[in-house]
């Protein structure tokens, strides 16, 4: 049928090695989306400040 239905199955060892190398990879992509707002705005030259004239 097809020709990958019947591949070895890599090690266990192999596949937590790829698991974890995944998972890290990703928590720094989420870290890198989460913390460039707050770097920008850090880098940023102007001020916002909320101001009520009544």
């Amino acid at each position: 049928m097809f020709p990958s239905m019947f591949a070895r199955k890599p090690d266990k060892a192999a596949a937590l090695k790829k698991m974890k190398i995944h998972v890290a990879t990703f928590g720094v992509w989420v870290a890198v989306v989460r913390l460039t707002p707050y770097v920008l705005h850090y880098f940023s030259d102007h001020n916002e400040e909320l101001k009520l004239e009544l």
